[in-house]
């Protein structure tokens, strides 16, 4: 096999996220409550040449922590340091309360179709990545978006809790914090914060890439705004535009002006969650978009080594027509 440098082994079916429904979502949970399981899925990724892992937050969801806890158990054991990509999501209040998920999606959704055809609202609606969640589609329907003017005067950020968990990082390798896709909704009514989320997390030493839902409207916010602080973005990047907000072609057009910019574009969601087949999904992000990097999931060894198979091919094969 080629080097895999450009392929990021992701983790969220390692943290029981599998897009595929909640059986599926219980099998993992199960499986990999289990470091060793955990591990030997890493050692494959290791010795494929996969050198960037992803993670998340020790309170992302209860095996968090466990996968952590693996990573660091391989690396003393092999006797090496695995760069990470590490996500962690921004604690944001409004007036004491947690911003909720489907309210700040409410709130996108509503800014979005000032802008785009009304065509967005099945997009949001429909969306098999989306409608993994519990009652995805009633709760989005009855979630109240939040004001903007009431965001400009109240929204706030737990500072003490986000410098907390870039201290927990700093006892793994990191090579980029990514900010999670509440980076969104920043972009959309607080810019003043994420600009200071951005300076407090490279006064730990951190370089940024910030998790983005909604890349088709953020990238072009912070253009607007000559936000430069961060070294590119995480995104859903897939052939059937599956969580690609506010529209597929959108999206496509803003990475193309992002990597103009010399902005990094990692991929994730290639698979679209198991609905494309890896050929077609591979090459699609490497060869039709262009992505620097893909983060790739797997639930087994041996889908793990189907995936850096085709992989390996399409990323060897581009190096020789270059």
């Amino acid at each position: 096999m080629v080097n895999l440098e450009k392929v990021i082994f992701g983790n969220l079916p390692l943290l029981g996220i599998s897009y595929q429904g909640k059986d599926k979502d219980r099998e993992y949970k199960e499986k990999f409550s289990e470091k060793d399981e955990i591990k030997k899925i890493m050692k494959i990724a290791l010795k494929n040449g996969i050198r960037y892992f992803a993670c998340s937050s020790q309170d992302f969801n209860e095996l968090s922590p466990i996968h952590l806890q693996s990573l660091k158990e391989l690396e003393d054991e092999q006797d090496i340091k695995i760069p990470l990509i590490a996500c962690a999501g921004i604690p944001m209040t409004l007036s004491g309360e947690r911003i909720t998920d489907y309210r700040r999606w409410a709130t996108h959704l509503t800014c979005e179709l000032k802008y785009f055809e009304k065509t967005i609202r099945a997009s949001y609606y429909e969306d098999p990545i989306l409608n993994c969640r519990d009652d995805w589609r009633e709760n989005l329907s009855t979630a109240k978006p939040y004001d903007l003017k009431e965001l400009d005067r109240g929204l706030k950020i737990n500072w003490s809790k986000w410098e907390d968990e870039m201290i927990r990082f700093s006892t793994h390798k990191i090579a980029w914090i990514e900010p999670g896709s509440e980076s969104d909704f920043l972009a959309l009514c607080r810019m003043d914060l994420l600009e200071e989320l951005l300076d407090r997390t490279h006064e730990f030493g951190y370089r940024v890439l910030l998790g983005s839902h909604h890349l088709g409207i953020t990238f072009q916010l912070l253009n607007e705004e000559r936000v430069k602080k961060h070294d590119g973005y995480v995104a859903p990047v897939n052939k059937f535009g599956i969580m690609m907000f506010p529209t597929k072609n959108e999206v496509e057009k803003c990475i193309k002006n992002a990597r103009k910019e010399e902005k990094i574009i990692v991929s994730v969601k290639p698979f679209a969650g198991g609905r494309i087949q890896p050929k077609e999904a591979l090459e699609y992000v490497y060869n039709e978009i262009g992505v620097d990097m893909c983060m790739i999931g797997a639930g087994s060894i041996e889908e793990l080594e189907e995936d850096l198979e085709v992989a390996s091919t399409i990323l060897r094969d581009s190096q020789v027509t270059k």
